[in-house]
């Protein structure tokens, strides 16, 4: 027999003969036999409670083990939401803000080298700006009609009627005025090139400049603060699931124990139950149709010589092969076959 099942069914009323009660040992017996059929309708019913019990507990057992197991997959969801994206979302903010605040820190040395340029640029176009008005004055004075003279003398005239007196001129000057008609003429005409490039330059800075506001690179700073600040939100409603997850997963491994408890100790009170009703109904069983002749109506009593001493003897003897029997229970047993009953 075991804790899940046994072999009992109802109980049934043996009466073997009760309205034949002859003597007062039957008499007696049919009293006992009373009592325990009393006993058996108690045991039947606690066992019948003892089964529903059972069973409720069983089914509480099974919801919390359910309720346990949901719970756990939850909390690893949450936990690894939390390992996979949490963590990795909030140091991914970190570096961000690093690369954000690089990128501004160099922005603003950008923007400051070009307005340097820019200025430079502004400078460099004023100075070629005095740089054009003194060609012009150069180019004004070499046209000018009174200077023909000092022109002539450096070989820049453009009188051919005495060529061979230039010539002759040409070669009394000093070495330091040889190249004096050349570098005259690139006075007159590199100033204009310079404001030219310089007009250039300073217009591509200024585009550049004015580009660069349009960008607005400073504005990641508040983009980045934003999103750290969602992110950490996002993060912290996670940890606090994960901690609620946790509380959960506790009590619900808590309740789980105790349900297994409550329903290991139903299982066992029903298997208590099983025997104490199995006990009743083999003590029941044997009451009602007993088969001892020391008490049966045919045993010899009535007869004119009953023999007193010997009515009890095979009851006195089954009790003493019973008593024998447990006595050689807890023998201890050599190893030549001895025994050894202390």
């Amino acid at each position: 027999m075991t804790i899940e099942s046994s072999n009992i069914q109802n109980p049934r009323n043996g009466n073997c003969n009760d309205k034949d009660v002859k003597t007062i040992t039957q008499k007696n017996i049919y009293q006992i036999k009373e009592d325990y059929c009393l006993k058996l309708k108690s045991k039947l019913g606690e066992l019948s409670e003892s089964e529903v019990s059972r069973d409720g507990t069983l089914m509480k057992f099974e919801k919390k083990k359910c309720v346990f197991v949901k719970t756990e997959k939850n909390f690893h969801l949450i936990r690894n939401l939390e390992l996979k994206v949490g963590v990795g979302l909030i140091q991914s903010t970190e570096e961000i803000k690093k690369n954000v605040t690089l990128a501004i820190s160099q922005n603003e040395s950008l923007v400051s080298s070009l307005k340097a340029v820019l200025k430079s640029a502004k400078d460099a176009k004023a100075a070629f700006a005095n740089l054009r008005d003194s060609a012009n004055k150069l180019e004004a004075g070499m046209n000018d009609s009174c200077s023909s003279g000092q022109l002539k003398i450096l070989g820049c005239s453009n009188d051919n009627c005495n060529e061979s007196e230039n010539q002759k001129d040409n070669l009394q000057l000093p070495g330091e005025c040889q190249d004096a008609c050349r570098i005259l003429a690139k006075l007159v005409e590199k100033p204009v090139d310079f404001c030219l490039e310089i007009d250039i330059i300073g217009n591509s800075a200024a585009d550049i400049i004015g580009i660069h506001s349009f960008s607005n690179i400073k504005s990641l700073e508040k983009f980045q603060q934003d999103f750290s600040s969602n992110a950490k939100t996002f993060d912290d409603l996670i940890l606090t699931q994960v901690t609620n997850a946790t509380a959960g997963l506790k009590k619900a491994q808590e309740e789980l124990t105790l349900a297994t408890k409550i329903k290991m100790q139903s299982e066992h009170l029903l298997y208590n139950k099983r025997n104490e009703l199995e006990a009743l109904v083999e003590v029941k069983d044997y009451l009602c149709c007993h088969k001892c002749n020391c008490i049966d109506a045919d045993c010899g009593c009535n007869e004119s010589n009953p023999d007193e001493n010997n009515r009890f003897k095979k009851c006195k003897c089954d009790i003493c092969d019973i008593c024998k029997e447990v006595t050689e229970i807890y023998c201890i047993r050599d190893n030549e076959g001895g025994a050894n009953c202390d």
